[in-house]
């Protein structure tokens, strides 16, 4: 290499790699909501997300494998609930002792999700530990039922997630993951795919008890990966199940009753 010239930098996709490369040995993760904040959320008001992430929910009395933190002001959390603008960190580790920063996540204010919405669509950003871009999701114009359109850093969609449906995409499956379990399931598709049996993956919110349900907004998801994707795919599905929990599943939202139906 001549004197006084530099190395050319990594390819962007391989600097996001890095920073993910230690989501690859999971195939699937328990994601699962502390009860940070209770007294906040009985007067009103949404405490900061809190997620303690472990490789299955066998596992989970143990520590954490990755955490995860919001960061957002008292007044966008009082007074815009799920559309409020907030940046969101995954780490290695546990709360208290952080190895390595996984990914950032950044969302500004939108609108609430709603059908035939052309403007101020809610959409999150990924980026890796160094700032590079890692990819996006969005929620695109839809007449009945609402998807999230998950896209690399290029800006092509990768994925499509949403609910299981029936009639034409007229309505939510509700026996798709059979009769009474209290699970509500969002499917992983190929794009231009969505009908039964094409899907690539899940994440499925599980239900934490009559407490939990009842007096806070915690959640707990089982995330399925695609089979072979890599790191910084898994990292993009994973950012989209804490999308999916401020869109559907933050008290006080309109979008409440959508999921719902689904149990």
């Amino acid at each position: 290499m001549a004197e006084g010239t530099s190395a050319p930098a990594p390819p962007l996709m391989d600097r996001a790699g890095d920073s993910a490369k230690a989501l690859g040995a999971y195939e699937s993760l328990l994601v699962s909501q502390t009860r940070k904040g209770c007294i906040q959320e009985l007067l009103g008001c949404e405490a900061t997300n809190e997620f303690k992430i472990y490789p299955s929910k066998e596992q989970s009395n143990g520590d954490s494998i990755f955490y995860s933190l919001e960061e957002s002001t008292f007044c966008c959390r009082f007074f815009c609930k799920n559309q409020r603008a907030f940046t969101q960190t995954v780490w290695k580790g546990t709360k208290d002792q952080r190895e390595s920063v996984i990914m950032t996540m950044k969302k500004e204010w939108t609108l609430p999700v709603a059908p035939c919405q052309c403007c101020c669509i809610p959409a999150i950003s990924y980026f890796a530990a160094d700032g590079s871009p890692m990819g996006s999701a969005s929620v695109p114009c839809h007449f009945c039922l609402p998807s999230i359109s998950v896209k690399d850093p290029s800006g092509n969609q990768e994925y499509a997630i949403q609910m299981p449906s029936c009639c034409g995409g007229l309505c939510v499956d509700v026996c798709a993951e059979g009769l009474c379990n209290l699970k509500i399931p969002f499917y992983i598709y190929p794009p231009g795919k969505g009908a039964k049996g094409e899907e690539i993956g899940k994440i499925i919110k599980l239900w934490r008890g009559l407490g939990t349900e009842i007096f806070t907004d915690a959640s707990s998801f089982q995330v399925e990966f695609p089979k072979g994707i890599d790191e910084t795919a898994k990292a993009r599905v994973l950012g989209s199940t804490f999308f999916i929990n401020m869109l559907f599943f933050e008290k006080g939202n309109s979008n409440e009753g959508l999921a719902e139906i689904a149990i």
